[in-house]
């Protein structure tokens, strides 16, 4: 199903029941021909069929889910078995990116961060809603210790006294769960998890270590509520990705065994007009926002965004006295304009509302700093650092009020990095310090993950604020003929 709308500045077409979906930039001219031709007509939404299960299937469907639902639980308990059993023989070791932190003039380096865990993930529930087409889940973990080294420097104090404290540093996360929805998409004759719509709990406690001679080692421990736990937060960010990319990984491995086929007695294909049906309705709605959302990127000039700036204070060797001030400018992240949907999305709906949530990602992902300066012993440097991240991951969830007297109500929901991943990194100007490109690619890459991205999703956010906004105004007003069948949120809701 193709869509165009000449009111739009971008040319837009998006095959709602498939992956594939693009927007387009237009010549001016033509933007101002079709913004004339506009003013005579109503923005047309795609004319989506619901598919509604009638009440013998949904009554057929609930026999079987307590079968599959204890197939999937045992399946998945043999597999977490079977990682406790190897947890003794088989290290497996997640690397986590640097993370730089700033209070005031302190400036916190935590480096060489990793999490040595086998997946271990204890069923509490894990139910299966055939009739809704997803998975309600809710897990336990095991305590999940990461550790690495910190340094700490005072921008202030080196002028006066050039002195650092570092050592090694341990977060422990305990009582950590894991509860929401997972979408169940059709692809062949298995089930399939794709969309992770899911939050974590957890506490945590802090621990460090350090030397105050070559044989006196202190140890201190910091417990304190989640909320301010500055340093247990910012590792979480990165954390949650490794869980939930382990996560899908472990669940996928197992859901997908199972036939759809089998699994219904032969019973399947209405299930299957279910899907399609969620499917077309999940994508449509997303793609029509989208392309709206990056009509707002290029009006506003957001196509590339500007990011904060790191300064680090850092050291030839952990015990050499002589220390190198490392200052970025203002960074960038672009091209926003190349956001697009990586897969199908998954649908939710309810007697109070409908959701729609997946995930997008940016076909050309640039980040960099068009200028840097270094000093460190008789050197002062100069240069540039650029990056480009060919795999990202932002999960989206939008959710749309059913009642007609409330539109303003929709809105994003949810919206948080899942994953960064293949990042390719080149610095220029080091030239003598060319020992520090590596570290300098761990600050550009642990501060786009702590700050930079955080950037990028209000951007987004926003942008998505303003398409639903926008859609929303087009077509709340019923035509001079009566008809409202084109009312933009009512078209996708269940009858």
């Amino acid at each position: 199903m193709v869509l165009f709308s000449p009111a739009m500045t971008i040319f837009r077409w998006a095959v709602f029941d498939s992956t594939v979906f693009e927007c387009h930039a237009v010549p001016t001219e033509l933007r101002k021909r079709d913004s004339m031709e506009s003013q005579n007509n109503r923005t047309s939404y795609p004319n989506i069929d619901t598919f509604e299960l009638t009440s013998e299937y949904v009554s057929f469907l609930e026999q079987f889910n307590p079968n599959i639902q204890e197939n999937i639980v045992s399946a998945f308990n043999n597999e977490m078995a079977r990682n406790h059993r190897r947890k003794n023989f088989i290290k497996t070791v997640h690397n986590l990116d640097t993370i730089l932190l700033s209070l005031d003039n302190t400036k916190i380096e935590l480096s060489k961060l990793t999490l040595e865990w086998l997946p271990d993930f204890k069923v509490i529930n894990l139910g299966v809603n055939l009739c809704k087409l997803c998975l309600d889940i809710d897990f336990k973990l095991d305590d999940l210790p990461v550790s690495g080294n910190y340094e700490v420097n005072n921008v202030a104090l080196q002028n006066v006294l050039p002195v650092s404290s570092n050592g090694a540093i341990t977060v422990v996360y305990t009582d950590v769960t894991v509860k929401g929805r997972v979408g169940l998409l059709i692809q062949g004759d298995s089930f399939v998890p794709e969309n992770y719509d899911v939050d974590y709990t957890w506490n945590s406690e802090v621990s460090v270590s350090y030397f105050i001679n070559r044989d006196t080692k202190v140890e201190a421990k910091v417990t304190r509520p989640t909320d301010d736990q500055i340093i247990a937060k910012t590792i979480w960010t990165q954390l949650k990705e490794v869980l939930t990319t382990i996560l899908k990984d472990q669940l996928k491995g197992v859901v997908v065994e199972y036939s759809v086929q089998e699994s219904l007695a032969d019973e399947d294909e209405k299930l299957r007009q279910l899907a399609q049906s969620q499917l077309t309705k999940a994508n449509g709605l997303f793609d029509t926002l989208l392309c709206a959302a990056k009509d707002y990127l290029v009006a506003k000039d957001l196509r590339t965004i500007e990011t904060p700036p790191f300064e680090v204070l850092y050291r030839g060797k952990l015990s050499s006295t002589e220390t190198g001030l490392f200052e970025s400018g203002n960074g960038y992240i672009k091209d926003l304009s190349t956001l697009s949907r990586l897969s199908d999305l998954s649908l939710f709906e309810d007697e109070r509302q409908l959701l729609v949530y997946g995930t997008l990602g940016m076909r050309e992902f640039k980040h960099g700093y068009d200028s840097f300066k270094t000093k460190f012993e008789d050197n002062d440097l100069t240069g540039s650092l650029k990056a480009q991240v060919r795999g990202t991951e932002i999960f989206v969830k939008l959710s749309f009020e059913k009642s007609e007297e409330s539109p303003q109500k929709t809105k994003v929901e949810k919206i948080e990095t899942r994953l960064l991943r293949d990042t390719a990194i080149d610095t220029s100007g080091l030239g003598s310090l060319s020992w520090l490109i590596p570290t300098t690619q761990s600050w550009v890459l642990g501060h786009l993950r702590s700050t930079s991205m955080d950037i990028l999703l209000k951007q987004i956010e926003a942008a998505f604020s303003y398409a639903i906004e926008a859609e929303m105004k087009k077509t709340t007003t019923t035509g001079s003929d009566g008809d409202n069948s084109r009312l933009f949120w009512k078209s996708i809701f269940s009858k």
